[in-house]
């Protein structure tokens, strides 16, 4: 704009002196010269404000019925029934203190309940609580492998991903997708040395029997004898998986052991570790970690290979002991920003929360996404729309919609998470954009684009599901 002022101004001078070089003051070429840069500027040339106009309530409540209607691709969910074990490669041990919002005690479970059930009260009295549990069993009983669609259909989900030890009664359900649990395989020795508190006591016994069953399936009754023929067996299972319509596979490993500085291990180092230790005795614990991140890089390769997308718990986790910085997104930087791994596609599950101003920055890389499961049953819609907002004004295409719904208990269960989970995100999303609109920095239409995108678009692409488009 100054070049352009400055040229302006020097042909006035040159061609309008020339004219009349005595008679016409300068004050008159400087008139002109406001007018001419008045006309280069666009009509309704738009101007982000660091406050919203009075509208915003009003675009709101325009924008969040349409976005009401967007049918959603979840990446990210536990589905099953309330007492169903392979929801998950872990379990949610008791906590001294659970979140506000996700006590039974909550009062947004009635209408969760009421939408989903027809419940007939206005409390979560215990009485009136058992009620929903023979209106649950009764819809179990009768649409057996179809039990959750009838939920899904009720909270406009399309797709959900299913992160299970297995698929079960969901294999073939075309309203599911599998992602796979892995971390079983980093830890194929004697654990005992692991399980440093109450919540990895009850871990790893789970992680054990998940691998003793993945092995069973590729024809191994127990670890091979050699580095080379445990490879192959993880090998066999992801191809397996692939074959059997998986879209991913997902670590839970900041339960387990921390993400901070995941080295790379030479495989001869890896392999005289296996060796001594596949057939029993305890791994010291450098030698373990040695092995783990040899393992967790060979999986992270394997995934490449066979178009399996990289799922990781990047956010605070459940449990008294749970390391919240040991867990976070942002001490997966080395591996992310590692070129070996430019073709695989990580999805940096919950967001990387309570670190997500952070972690969106990590979404400047081509092949990693955001989801903001989990927070968004922790947290109100007032407090996702500014998270949303700052994720949408920096990386809107790279930040996709998750429940993690999961079986809580019998009266928290997986459609009552699914319908919080998308109320909260339907809502919240309509109120940053909104703001995002009253304050000048998009229009109506790249907002609802945005909300396709969030929503459905930009997850159908990764799962080949047709996008909905403009």
């Amino acid at each position: 704009m100054q070049r352009l002022a400055a040229t302006i101004w020097i042909w006035f001078n040159l061609v309008l002196r020339r004219i009349n070089p005595v008679s016409v003051p300068r004050y008159f070429y400087a008139a002109i010269l406001v007018v001419s840069l008045s006309a280069c500027r666009p009509l309704g040339w738009p101007q982000a404000e660091p406050l919203p106009s009075k509208d915003v309530a009003s675009i709101y409540a325009r924008i969040l019925p349409q976005i009401e209607k967007i049918p959603i691709v979840d990446m990210h969910a536990h589905p099953g029934y309330w007492d169903d074990t392979d929801v998950d490669a872990m379990a949610v041990t008791v906590t001294d203190l659970d979140p506000f919002r996700t006590r039974e005690t909550n009062p947004e479970w009635i209408p969760a309940l009421k939408a989903l059930y027809d419940y007939p009260y206005a409390d979560l009295a215990p009485d009136h609580v058992k009620w929903v549990y023979q209106k649950d069993e009764e819809q179990r009983k009768k649409l057996g492998k179809n039990y959750l669609d009838a939920f899904l259909e009720k909270c406009g989900i399309q797709v959900s991903v299913a992160n299970r030890v297995a698929m079960d009664y969901l294999e073939n359900n075309p309203h599911f997708r599998f992602v796979s649990f892995v971390d079983p395989f980093m830890f194929p020795f004697d654990n005992r040395d692991l399980k440093t508190n109450p919540d990895r006591a009850v871990y790893f016994p789970i992680q054990e029997k998940a691998l003793h069953l993945y092995l069973k399936l590729v024809g191994a009754s127990q670890a091979p004898d050699n580095l080379a023929a445990y490879q192959t067996a993880i090998h066999d299972y992801l191809s397996r998986i692939k074959q059997q319509g998986a879209v991913g596979i997902k670590f839970e490993a900041p339960y387990f052991r921390s993400l901070v500085n995941i080295t790379d291990p030479p495989r001869e180092q890896a392999e005289a570790i296996y060796s001594k230790y596949h057939a029993g005795g305890v791994p010291t614990a450098d030698e373990y970690r040695i092995f783990q991140d040899y393992v967790f890089r060979y999986l992270l390769d394997q995934a490449g290979a066979l178009k399996l997308e990289v799922h990781v718990h990047s956010a605070v986790g459940a449990g008294n002991y749970y390391h919240v910085m040991e867990g976070t997104a942002l001490n997966l930087e080395n591996i992310l920003r590692d070129p070996r791994y430019k073709d695989v596609i990580f999805v940096m599950i919950h967001g990387g929360f309570p670190f997500d101003r952070q972690a969106i920055w990590l979404a400047a890389m081509p092949n990693v996404y955001l989801d903001g499961s989990e927070f968004i049953t922790l947290v109100y819609p007032a407090e996702y729309s500014r998270v949303l907002k700052l994720w949408f004004e920096t990386f809107p295409e790279k930040v996709v919609f998750g429940s993690d719904a999961f079986p809580y208990s019998q009266a928290v269960n997986v459609p009552a998470t699914y319908w919080l989970a998308v109320v909260t995100a339907r809502r919240a999303s309509a109120a940053a954009l909104a703001e995002m609109i009253a304050e000048g920095e998009i229009t109506e239409p790249q907002a609802l684009q945005i909300a396709r995108d969030y929503f459905h678009d930009t997850t159908a692409k990764l799962f080949g599901i047709p996008a909905l488009g403009k």
